[in-house]
């Protein structure tokens, strides 16, 4: 477990198998990405573009995120995870119910695959789900706020999935009330703010803390970015299906934007009183996502401006604004944390029973710290020329900027295949 502690049977194994098909899953949509370059110029509900957000959103950030959680929850919960077994089964529904809807928006076949697709997922995220209540039930402590925000978090992702169905549905079978795309606008700030804000900050909070040994962490901010952070939520949910968005979303937009200003006063005092003064390369990606987490609050009112008058430019930046976020934050920031985490899940697994014995390498020197800084380089090279592209409406440096993402997730991908197929080495002296 992060920290210490000794891993379930067969725990390594299934956290191994969502790191290997989520990597796979990025490289894959690094490729998607490449094909989906003219498209990006227009509507935001078009099919290759659907396909390649449900495959950042889910495939890549949601699939990794699942893995990492099996490990660090019954850390954060203080209580042994309720089963070993669950998580195989949502693995198994989860990756057959991706890839029928990731082809299905591809292609765009409306009818039983993609029905099918989400049924399949949905399964998956409830049997992950499951997993993390019943979890949390064990714990005999008053649970802090780290619990609470993950708890929450599988609700609003269990929100999220059954609307996404819901969505799925009617497009074959037309019964919502209201357009698609007022649904649509729904169902991406349920995963967006709901599932991944709140578990991001709930696991980080946690995490970050400890990797920089910080003296000061003032979990009253905490408290607080969790109540006005679902308050925000429960407030869009409801005005924006009355209503639209509207003048209220200026004011709903202000309570989510104060609850994540606070989480990053948090991060501020955590690295503030830091004992350990070195950032290495792995936290230096963990802080770089938070100033891409920041980009796309600072358009929420531009986009909110340009729905209410009716502008087109609302479509681009929404557009923009999606991109930041599944392939610029949440991708940056899994980059970061994966060199954190995995190297040490491996280490616990391949060394801890030999620790005292003999000399063991540290969890660090398990990949290729050459690697990690080309890998960095090549994903700040891909977000200055693909976002700039976006900006100023230039395919070359769109090109540029895909070929950039491609680059990152290969070399990503051999530096996991390094720590996963480490060797210990028994015969040390």
């Amino acid at each position: 477990m992060i920290p210490g502690g000794k891993q379930a049977p067969g725990l390594y194994a299934i956290v191994l198998s969502h790191y290997i098909i989520s990597v796979l899953c990025f490289f894959i949509l690094a490729i998607m990405l490449l094909f989906s370059v003219q498209e990006l110029s227009g509507h935001y509900f078009h099919p290759k573009l659907l396909a390649l957000t449900h495959m950042a959103a889910l495939g890549w950030g949601t699939l990794i995120i699942f893995g990492a959680a099996y490990q660090l929850i019954p850390v954060v919960f203080e209580s042994e995870l309720y089963s070993n077994r669950l998580p195989w089964a949502s693995l198994c529904t989860f990756v057959a119910g991706l890839v029928l809807l990731v082809f299905s928006f591809w292609v765009f076949d409306p009818g039983l695959l993609m029905q099918a697709g989400g049924l399949l997922l949905l399964t998956g995220m409830l049997l992950f789900s499951v997993n993390v209540f019943f979890t949390a039930a064990g714990n005999k402590k008053q649970p802090g706020i780290q619990q609470e925000l993950i708890v929450s978090s599988c609700i609003w992702l269990l929100a999220t999935a059954l609307l996404g169905v819901l969505l799925v549905f009617n497009f074959r079978y037309p019964f919502l009330p209201k357009d698609h795309l007022h649904f649509l606008k729904l169902h991406a700030h349920l995963g967006i703010a709901g599932w991944f804000l709140l578990l991001i900050i709930g696991v980080s909070s946690r995490l970050i803390p400890m990797f920089i040994v910080s003296r000061k962490q003032n979990e009253k901010l905490l408290k607080w970015c969790y109540y006005l952070i679902n308050l925000a939520l429960v407030l869009f949910i409801t005005d924006t299906y009355i209503s639209g968005i509207n003048i209220k979303t200026y004011f709903i937009a202000a309570i989510m934007i104060a609850g994540i200003v606070l989480y990053l006063v948090y991060v501020v005092q955590c690295y503030r009183s830091r004992l350990r003064k070195q950032t290495d390369l792995p936290m230096f990606n963990t802080f770089l996502s938070l100033l891409l987490m920041a980009a796309p609050l600072i358009m929420v009112p531009f986009i909110i401006k340009f729905n209410l008058s009716g502008d087109p430019r609302a479509i681009t930046w929404s557009t923009l604004y999606g991109t930041l976020l599944f392939i610029g934050w949440i991708s940056c920031l899994v980059l970061g944390q994966t060199f954190k985490t995995l190297p040490f899940i491996t280490w616990v697994k391949k060394y801890e029973h030999l620790a005292g014995r003999i000399k063991t390498p540290l969890p660090a020197d398990l990949y290729s710290k050459r690697l990690l800084q080309l890998q960095s380089c090549a994903f700040i090279a891909f977000c200055l020329t693909f976002y700039t592209g976006m900006i100023i409406g230039m395919p070359a440096l769109l090109y540029t900027g895909s070929i950039c993402l491609l680059l990152t997730s290969a070399v990503y991908l051999v530096n996991l295949l390094l720590i996963i197929t480490h060797k210990s080495q028994e015969s040390n002296p």
